[in-house]
């Protein structure tokens, strides 16, 4: 379907560029998804450990935490695992925390 119009949801538009990576197998609790969105105030960071193809309603189920703008504000690693990795086994805390660090490093 490569440079044809196509309509997702409420979006019409062309696609133009796919990336298309390997499947690992994996058990679909180990699938987690992030998104970062830009307000006045400064960034929202949301998590959510229910990943995979069909999100869904991501602002519904989502941990959230505000980055404010005056970064001298950053979090604490302790506050982000707290915040957002709420029902994430805690054996893996550190590397989302690390993982989610440097993600926001190269966001803003």
């Amino acid at each position: 379907r490569a440079g044809k119009e196509q309509k997702v949801e409420h979006t019409v538009g062309v696609l133009r560029q796919f990336l298309v990576e390997p499947f690992v197998p994996h058990p679909q609790d180990t699938e987690y998804y992030i998104n970062i969105n830009s307000v006045r105030d400064g960034d929202w960071i949301l998590f959510t450990h229910e990943g995979g193809v069909d999100v869904g309603d991501v602002d519904a189920k989502a941990e959230k935490l505000l980055i404010p703008v005056d970064l001298t504000q950053y979090p604490s690693n302790e506050e982000i695992a707290a915040t957002l990795l709420k029902k994430v086994p805690k054996g893996v805390h550190n590397v989302l925390v690390d993982f989610i660090t440097r993600l926001y490093a190269v966001y803003v």
